[in-house]
């Protein structure tokens, strides 16, 4: 069967995007229970958006660290880091400030790379074909 034959036989509800949840250690260890993410790939339209909003004013230079906290907004979807309420309570302002106030460097790269690798950048997300 062709490929093409293989994907006008795919269910379309198949493709949901991938999603896992992930242990906050630090934070399971202040609060005396597991503090879990739930965090889910980006589609190309919301990476490519991302992306853009990243780019300096010449649009030749991503800043790195809008890159890292406009996708940790966008693929965490629990907790909600634009919730008014988490906000109120640490006493910011923005999500982006929230995400800053809660989480450590390194625990950002980390989401960062997560949400990254459910989005097909892991690597592993397409295998070449050796011609025999």
């Amino acid at each position: 069967m062709s490929t093409l034959d293989l994907l006008l036989q795919l269910d379309e509800s198949k493709l949901k995007k991938p999603s896992k949840e992930v242990e906050m250690k630090r934070l399971s260890g202040l609060t005396g229970e597991k503090v879990i993410f739930k965090v889910e790939a980006l589609s190309p339209d919301k990476m490519e958006e991302i992306q853009e909003m990243s780019m300096d004013e010449d649009m030749d230079n991503i800043n790195i660290s809008e890159l890292q906290l406009m996708t940790i907004l966008e693929g965490v979807k629990d907790p909600k880091f634009k919730s008014k309420e988490l906000m109120d309570k640490f006493k910011v302002y923005t999500p982006k400030d929230l995400i800053r106030k809660i989480l450590l460097p390194g625990e950002i790269i980390t989401l960062y790379n997560i949400i990254g690798d459910l989005s097909g950048f892991d690597g592993g997300a397409v295998e070449e074909i050796k011609n025999s």
